[in-house]
């Protein structure tokens, strides 16, 4: 005769509570990450979902944890309970399997995007997705998880490949990249924005000229032409909100015979025609108010990723979908790509200052260890 399998006291719990709020469910297996642990359950075909996605602070005090994030997975549901001890997740360590990964040959941008739950470390390719709007209150990992990306991307690809525009009108995050030999320019006045958003799509027009009827994107035409090749170029707004914002004030002064383009609407535009020429844009926000992230920003952003945030409301701004209120902070998140619009969650690297002071200072050396190891592995 076979053993019963032990439950773990925390899906016992779990289960007793679901039960008294009127929500039958069997469990099934419990996966262990470096921050969450992800407890699932098989539910009775009668029970009914929606009586325990809007108890979740009844959930998590039962077993004692001060946030859970319900998701439905397939005909599974997911209850993550946040770890009593919790790991950082290396930047080191992400970026030496970035490395050595062969998921990341074919892609023409490679994010590092961190780990899943379960400690796996993935990739998103920025080319495919080919917009991506990021969400997070003071404190949620959200600018750190900026700096993961730009730097990730800096190690892989030389100046000649990539290009940044950095937008950071608070001057506080991104003006640590302006010495990066990438960063094309660096932007903190919305007069300046208004004549780099018209050159980006000048280059986009241009660009197109030049493919048109010789090839459909930037990936073939950098093939048919490698000793004269396009670099991708790639718009990176550290707060939205505040943009659009003082463009709006700045609209005031303006008389109506020589009123510009608005940032927003420039934007909306650049997305909608950029992606086959490989300009590419990361937009973040603290704000996701639905005057800032709205239908045509959801529409042209399809890869979208939220921190944490205040409220239940400003998680379906973004997502579209409750959960980021129930975030815990510092790295830790929810997204749905282009390729999937399924919620998933993951955990950002911790990238320090002296991360950052190492790939300015070394960026040269550590790329060319980077091709080494791919080459390696390529055999």
């Amino acid at each position: 005769m076979g053993t019963t399998p032990v439950i773990p006291d925390t899906a016992l719990r779990l289960a007793i509570k679901m039960a008294s709020l009127g929500f039958v469910a069997r469990y099934n297996r419990v996966d262990v990450g470096p921050v969450v642990s992800q407890y699932f359950f098989t539910p009775n075909p009668t029970s009914q979902l929606s009586k325990v996605l809007s108890r979740t602070e009844d959930l998590a005090m039962s077993v004692g944890a001060e946030s859970v994030v319900i998701q439905r997975i397939r005909d599974e549901i997911s209850i993550a309970v946040p770890n009593r001890d919790r790991s950082i997740i290396s930047f080191d360590r992400c970026l030496h399997w970035l490395a050595t990964s062969a998921d990341t040959n074919k892609m023409a941008l490679p994010l590092l995007m961190g780990q899943t739950p379960v400690g796996t470390n993935f990739t998103l390719d920025l080319a495919v997705q080919p917009h991506i709007l990021i969400a997070g209150t003071t404190g949620s990992g959200k600018s750190v998880f900026t700096s993961q990306l730009i730097t990730s991307l800096a190690v892989q690809k030389s100046p000649e490949e990539l290009r940044f525009y950095l937008v950071d009108t608070k001057q506080l995050d991104l003006t640590l990249f302006a010495s990066l030999p990438h960063v094309a320019e660096t932007v903190d006045k919305i007069e300046d924005l208004h004549q780099v958003m018209g050159n980006l799509l000048k280059t986009v027009r241009r660009r197109t000229e030049k493919m048109k009827g010789v090839c459909r994107n930037i990936g073939e035409y950098n093939t048919l032409n490698p000793n004269n090749k396009l670099p991708y170029l790639v718009l990176i707004i550290d707060e939205l909100a505040d943009v659009i914002g003082q463009d709006k004030e700045l609209a005031k002064d303006e008389d109506k015979d020589s009123r510009r383009v608005r940032i927003s609407d420039s934007l909306k535009m650049l997305a909608q025609i950029s992606r086959a020429v490989g300009v590419h844009i990361i937009a973040a926000t603290q704000r996701p108010s639905v005057k800032v992230v709205d239908g045509d920003i959801k529409t042209n952003f399809p890869t979208r990723i939220s921190f944490k945030l205040p409220t239940s409301a400003d998680s379906r701004v973004v997502l579209d979908d409750n959960g980021a209120e129930n975030l815990l902070g510092l790295g830790d998140y929810l997204y749905k790509t282009a390729q999937d619009s399924n919620l998933s969650r993951a955990h950002g690297s911790f990238v320090s200052m002296n991360d950052i002071a190492m790939v300015l200072a070394q960026h040269e050396m550590i790329r060319g260890q980077f091709q080494m190891q791919r080459e390696m592995n390529n055999g």
